[in-house]
């Protein structure tokens, strides 16, 4: 990579920011006729900006051009490298019965699950006894009801093929169950080769291709990252937001019993700044209140609003599957503040600005097949592997399914988005799909049957269970 030239920039303020934020251009980028949002300035930037004019110094003086790139964040992150691959250790047996409490695993109304009443979004409380064809909040079109139909086809179809935990490590089985949640199920291997719930057995700490996930030090829960086991700090948890377990889930290792909330107190005290903080922002946001403060184990102090503060410090072009996580922790802080009733301000109001110039910014890429740029979010771009386009609009259609309102779940665009998603699922059920993006593709079409089908989560088991080969 080259670095950047003076006469490529204007001293635009925006220009300006996403050549500090992302640094130099690649020699052939993807087409693009706008750049991508970035971070509202803050109240010190904006005095630091304004003392710069004053002092009519030359702002591209600040431009870091004696930095490589990868240094600030450019470029977009390998497409199927998501987890590095090291020598997994023996398969032990498991000792521990997996039966999963039933009464802890149905999805929790809103009043269950928190102690504040914004826990879970306002969409998402749906009661477990609801029906899976419960009727549509307005009357379905025709392609609607097609779409419908398609998902549903879909999301069977892969449901009635679970991961094997004798071949498949805990980074994997963890895809494999989040489109799922409290429905998924894992093959135990073996000669019994028994089904059993996918979250129960991440909890009880069930082995994975000979890999598991928590540890006890000096007898308090932690849970490994790195090779095999979680590919990112927090990612576990968020998934189990994502899937709304409630804190008092038991979580076992060995003889030992933790729940949930050991989990929650694990990740809250190993905060650390400039740092990825994306999933411990998706699960944080989602199990404490909207204004918990607390300690992390270095004695620093944390909130929520800290938590965005340092995301939105960071790129989201370069970050974890092309920036679609960081985005996702924005949009489930920014629902929190909203259904808190709490002003919209600070930190907050930044994130809020910035999900909305992505949200505009991610229709501009779009595709006209409805499939969403296989360049993240560096430009258009359309390239022809199926694997590629799986994963750049699986991962862009699960943060937009989650994010959108209503209104824009329903717009043609969005429709299209999610056609296109469904459709190539449909049409190519024997290609081997990486885990990685399919569980994050399925995933998106599982949130848009919630929120636009009201299709309530944790009624799978019950109707498809039975036909598992």
């Amino acid at each position: 990579m080259s670095e950047v030239e003076a006469p490529v920039l204007s001293l635009d303020a925006p220009v300006l920011r996403i050549a500090l934020r992302f640094g130099a251009e690649k020699a052939a980028p993807p087409v693009n006729d706008a750049p991508a949002p970035i971070a509202p300035l803050t109240a010190e930037e904006q005095r630091a900006a304004a003392e710069a004019e004053a002092a009519e110094e030359p702002m591209l003086k600040l431009l870091p051009l004696n930095q490589q790139p990868g240094e600030i964040g450019s470029g977009v992150a390998e497409s199927m490298k998501s987890e590095p691959k090291t020598a997994p250790r023996s398969i032990e047996p498991m000792e521990i019965p997996l039966e999963m409490p039933a009464d802890e695993m149905a999805p929790k109304k809103l009043s269950e699950t928190a102690p504040a009443k914004q826990l879970v979004p306002a969409e998402q409380e749906m009661p477990a006894e609801k029906a899976p064809e419960a009727p549509p909040r307005k009357k379905l079109t025709a392609d609607q009801v097609r779409l419908r139909s398609k998902i549903h086809r879909v999301l069977d179809y892969y449901y009635k093929q679970p991961i094997d935990v004798a071949k498949e490590n805990v980074w994997a089985t963890m895809h494999g169950m989040l489109p799922y949640g409290v429905d998924a199920h894992v093959r135990t291997g073996g000669r019994e080769n028994r089904s059993v719930n996918a979250i129960g057995w991440l909890c009880w700490n069930g082995k994975c291709k000979g890999y598991d996930l928590f540890y006890v030090d000096r007898g308090r829960l932690g849970a490994r990252q790195g090779p095999g086991v979680q590919g990112h700090h927090g990612q576990f948890l968020a998934m189990l937001a994502q899937s709304y377990v409630t804190p008092s889930y038991e979580v076992r290792v060995g003889n030992e019993v933790f729940h949930i909330s050991d989990l929650i107190e694990f990740e809250k005290e190993t905060c650390r700044p400039a740092s990825e903080l994306t999933f411990k922002l998706i699960s944080l946001a989602y199990y404490l209140p909207v204004d918990a403060q607390w300690k992390s184990d270095d004695g620093q102090t944390w909130t929520i609003e800290r938590l965005i503060d340092e995301e939105l410090r960071q790129p989201v072009i370069g970050a974890a599957c092309g920036g679609t996580h960081r985005l996702m922790g924005f949009s489930y802080a920014v629902r929190k503040r909203e259904l808190s009733g709490e002003p919209m301000d600070g930190h907050w109001e930044r994130a809020k600005i910035f999900l909305d110039d992505y949200y505009a910014y991610t229709f501009r890429l779009q595709n006209p097949d409805g499939s969403f740029s296989t360049e993240w979010f560096e430009g258009r771009a359309a390239k022809p592997d199926l694997q590629r386009r799986l994963q750049t609009t699986g991962h862009i259609a699960e943060w937009l399914a989650y994010s959108l309102t209503d209104e824009e779940l329903t717009a043609p665009r969005m429709q299209k988005a999610i056609d296109y998603l469904a459709t190539i699922l449909e049409k190519n059920p024997r290609m081997d799909w990486s885990i990685g993006p399919l569980g994050h593709g399925l995933h998106a079409l599982a949130i848009y049957d919630q929120r636009v089908f009201d299709t309530p989560p944790g009624h799978r088991s019950a109707e498809v269970a039975t036909k598992l080969p």
